[in-house]
């Protein structure tokens, strides 16, 4: 069984800083599968407290279909629902990027 490590932002950007590409895909492939449960985890969560629908993932092409609807409701709900998706996933969408950008020198 393989060491587990909590990836934070500042694990992630040390790791870009030591610029080792075979680390960085290392820790890439660690960052995609733990970023990958915590959301299901975060889905089974929801499900438990019955929390109704499922949540959708707030990925461009959802909001900017949800902008070009136009309905304004639905805009703030999906507003609220992305705000707190950002809140409780910190800053490892953002580190996963930017080990994805080290990647691509």
């Amino acid at each position: 069984m393989s060491e587990f490590r909590m990836l934070y932002g500042v694990t992630i950007h040390d790791c870009i800083k030591r610029g080792n590409q075979q680390e960085m895909q290392q820790l890439l492939s660690e960052a995609q599968a733990q970023h990958g449960e915590l959301s299901q985890g975060i889905s089974d969560l929801q499900k438990a407290m019955g929390g109704g629908s499922h949540p959708r993932p707030l990925y461009g092409v959802v909001i900017h279909d949800c902008i070009k609807r136009g309905n304004q409701d639905e805009m703030k709900k999906l507003l609220d629902e992305a705000r707190q998706a950002q809140q409780q996933q910190g800053d490892l969408g953002k580190a996963i990027k930017d080990l994805e950008s080290a990647l691509g020198k």
